[in-house]
């Protein structure tokens, strides 16, 4: 009898296994999820003899989930039903991810279906949930019965099967949906792109490009730029710059001649690079601007209304030619935004500088300027052409202090978000130039020229990052106005000019300013109300914080603006010990909210702020790399030479209310030591040797108690 149960037994795995090789061979033949699904459901229930099913699978981005195929039920029953990861039987599933055999009344959302019995198995990529397979009631020869564990087996080898198939669909549905959108963006976007392959071929080509060049896209593919552009000395001569140098060109007002069509462009070409920095060609950039009616819109975008209305009043304006006149000009630059742009997504350079160009004109239109030119990551605008008025020098020194100050929120906000801040120098000039209609009849640029414009640009490359820069002559006409400072510089050389340029730096409320006031205030406000009888939460200890709290974070390669929030959190981080030391990080967040909105400190820099003071509470629990900073910095000592010291000056002030024998405090320590984590690679790697050496040290001397 046992070797025949044995048999039988044998024979059932043998068809399962059979049973399973098929539905494994047929579900990866399927290409569309809502076949698979349907299909894994229909097959799932035939082999276990389910009455009825439905399938759950996952909304992108989101834990709940939703049906995704279902047989022989009727879902009205369930419609309203929100079907969340972490609820009910999909949290059990979540949670164990196994196969989970369950009666419905068990459940409040599966008591819906009427049904007695149900059998559920997770569907997982990689280890996440990303649906479930229901089957309700197992029908046998004696009616409606419960799922017994050798079901539970099989639809887990069934749900393991269909993750798998599931998971193919969905990868080959994101790569296809990848690469249309790409290709639809483009062929979308109106400026002329192409890219060349490291033999110089031409391997893609957008609508927009083949318009400007005037040739057939199977014409163009394949061929090398040299042949494409035989005619158009310039654009090959920096396509073959590029390629020699692995830098970034441009060119602007560039006339190509191809196939009969002349077309004006603006021209950039940079080093096309695979996942391993290495190049693999280059891509060329095309701005057309030739094209009237785009030269108006533009026009009007990006020129202040004054100058629109002025120019629509006054045929005359637009005509060819121009007339010497004074005027002031402003040149900012974006620093290191070549190299920041290289760790960057496309979509994420032009979505940075869209928001930062947006911000930056409606600053210069706000101060009537009129915006020349935006060259890459810079901006040439014009104050006084065509018209001059008496404010225009002071409108254009109002306008790069508000660009500057804007700047700081603007990067407060990207910081939070993980994002590199931008930095800007600006260099302003007054002087004499031509201004007027350049080009010719059917393509004109309004524009100025003239030596007081290129000392404009070259003062623009003297400023430092969040700097100003202005010439003499711009500080002598504005220098009267009592809301202006500035600072005197070295007289600087700069190209073309024989003699130095005297130069001076505005001042305005630049951050360093802003946090050196706050961090002398506070330091004072330590000084004057900490309890004097500590002995380890004094001023001592917490300069030590802010001095360690700078150091790991210049190794851990913080942006600047985010040391200066540290430093100040660390100087705040004690100052609850003034009130109430038992709850001294809560009463260190009050002060500190209360003295930075006192000194106007945008309220997402205080939180900030606040985050990393309650980060130190002992257990300390950082969220974040700024936090993990504070932390550790906080807790410097334990693994240096002076951890005796430290410790020492802790022990008496503990002693001021509790006292403690010799084993009770080498316990006390050795149990903190052992719980302590250092949280930045810095920190990990220089204080934790000598951590681990004082651990052992304190539990040789319990040992000898």
């Amino acid at each position: 009898m046992s070797s025949e149960f044995n048999i039988n037994d044998l024979q059932l795995k043998y068809l399962e296994l059979e049973t399973l090789l098929d539905i494994t061979n047929e579900l990866n033949s399927f290409d569309q999820i809502s076949v698979l699904l349907q299909e894994i459901l229909v097959k799932s229930c035939a082999v276990l003899n389910a009455s009825s099913g439905l399938i759950l699978i996952e909304d992108d981005n989101s834990d709940v989930l939703h049906i995704g195929a279902d047989f022989n039920i009727d879902i009205s029953v369930l419609k309203g039903l929100i079907f969340n990861k972490r609820k009910g039987f999909i949290d059990d599933i979540n949670k164990s991810r196994k196969a989970l055999n369950l009666e419905i009344e068990q459940d409040s959302f599966l008591s819906k279906t009427l049904c007695k019995f149900a059998l559920i198995a997770p569907l997982l990529e990689k280890k996440n949930l990303v649906g479930v397979i229901v089957l309700f009631d197992k029908e046998s020869r004696k009616g409606l019965s419960p799922f017994h564990e050798a079901d539970a087996n099989m639809l887990s080898a069934i749900a393991t099967q269909a993750s798998v198939a599931y998971n193919n669909i969905k990868l080959i549905e994101n790569i296809k949906e990848a690469k249309t959108f790409n290709d639809n963006v483009m062929q979308s976007i109106v400026t002329g792109v192409f890219t060349t392959n490291l033999m110089g071929e031409i391997n893609h080509i957008n609508r927009a490009a083949t318009s400007i060049i005037n040739i057939e896209k199977e014409h163009v593919l394949g061929n090398h730029y040299e042949y494409v552009f035989e005619s158009n000395e310039t654009v090959t001569q920096l396509i073959t710059k590029c390629e020699l140098e692995s830098v970034t060109l441009s060119e602007s007002q560039v006339l190509l001649e191809c196939n009969g069509k002349s077309t004006t462009v603006n021209i950039s070409v940079s080093p096309l690079m695979n996942d391993l920095n290495e190049p693999i060609g280059s891509v060329v950039a095309m701005e057309d601007l030739s094209n009237i009616d785009k030269l108006k819109s533009t026009f009007k975008k990006y020129v202040s209304k004054q100058i629109v209305d002025q120019l629509l009043e006054n045929d005359e304006m637009l005509n060819l030619g121009g007339q010497e006149q004074d005027a002031t000009i402003l040149f900012s630059d974006i620093r290191g935004f070549t190299s920041m742009s290289e760790t960057m997504a496309p979509n994420e350079v032009v979505e940075t500088l869209n928001d930062y160009f947006n911000l930056m004109i409606e600053i210069i239109f706000k101060y009537n300027g009129t915006l020349d030119k935006i060259i890459g990551d810079a901006l040439m605008v014009i104050y006084g052409a065509p018209n001059a008025t008496p404010q225009d020098t002071e409108n254009a020194v109002l306008t790069a202090i508000e660009m500057q100050e804007k700047l700081i929120q603007f990067n407060q906000d990207r910081i939070i978000n993980l994002k590199q801040p931008i930095k800007i120098g600006i260099g302003i000039n007054r002087g004499k130039v031509i201004s007027g209609n350049i080009g010719s009849k059917q393509q004109m640029n309004f524009t100025v020229i003239g030596d007081s414009v290129n000392l404009a640009s070259r003062l623009c490359s003297v400023a430092a990052s969040d700097e100003i820069i202005v010439s003499d002559a711009v500080w002598k006409k504005v220098k009267h106005l009592k809301s202006f400072k500035s600072k005197k510089l070295n007289p600087v050389k700069v190209k073309g000019k024989v003699k130095p340029i005297e130069i001076k730096e505005i001042l305005y409320n630049r951050p360093e300013f802003q946090y050196e006031l706050a961090n002398k205030k506070i330091e004072e406000f330590l000084l004057e109300n900490l309890p004097k009888h500590y002995t380890y939460h004094t001023i001592d200890h917490i300069r030590d914080v802010v001095k360690q709290a700078e150091r790991i974070a210049k190794k851990e390669k913080v942006d600047k603006l985010v040391i200066q929030d540290i430093k100040l959190a660390a100087w705040l981080h004690d100052v609850g010990y003034i009130w109430e030391p038992n709850r001294h990080e809560a009463r260190g967040v009050e002060y500190a909210t209360s003295i930075l909105t006192e000194m106007k400190f945008p309220k997402s820099k205080i939180s900030l702020i606040a985050g990393m003071i309650l980060a130190t509470k002992i257990p300390q629990s950082p969220k974040n790399q700024f936090e993990q900073i504070l932390c550790d910095a906080d807790l410097d000592y334990l693994g240096r030479d002076d951890y005796a010291i430290n410790s020492n000056n802790l022990l008496k002030e503990i002693e001021l209310s509790k006292k403690l024998t010799t084993k009770e405090w080498l316990l006390l320590q050795e149990n903190f030591l052992k719980g302590h984590t250092y949280f930045t690679p810095t920190s990990q790697k220089l204080r934790n040797p000598s951590k681990q050496t004082t651990l052992k040290n304190i539990q040789q001397q319990l040992k000898i108690k």
